[in-house]
């Protein structure tokens, strides 16, 4: 029953997945037909796209990645204060916090000696 069980959360993962880059060039597409769209929607929406699928997934019972949610998030934040006309090194920042947060994942896991 537990490989069952495995098999379908895999495929509920994959399926979550694909919606998701669908998700994601539909966006782009639109993005590219619709320029008088202000700067930062796309940040704003493919941000959200990744901080919803993620959700989804928790909600599921599935794993969620802390990497893609603080990429979600940071995308989000991005986009926002792009449309605000904040003048701000986003990229810049995003790598800043996505390194800072692998390592603090990183050595959270590490494994303790005793």
């Amino acid at each position: 029953m537990t490989s069952a069980m495995d098999a379908l959360r895999k495929d509920l993962g994959s399926h979550l997945d694909t919606v998701g880059w669908g998700l994601f060039l539909l966006l782009s597409g639109l993005v590219l037909l619709v320029p008088t769209l202000p700067d930062g929607t796309w940040l704003t929406g493919v941000g959200t796209i990744v901080v919803g699928l993620g959700a989804v997934r928790a909600s599921l019972g599935l794993p969620v990645s802390s990497f893609w949610t603080i990429i979600g998030v940071g995308l989000v934040v991005a986009g926002i204060g792009t449309i605000a006309g904040l003048a701000l090194p986003w990229f810049a920042l995003l790598l800043v916090v996505c390194g800072a947060a692998i390592l603090i994942e990183e050595f959270v896991r590490w494994p303790r000696v005793a």
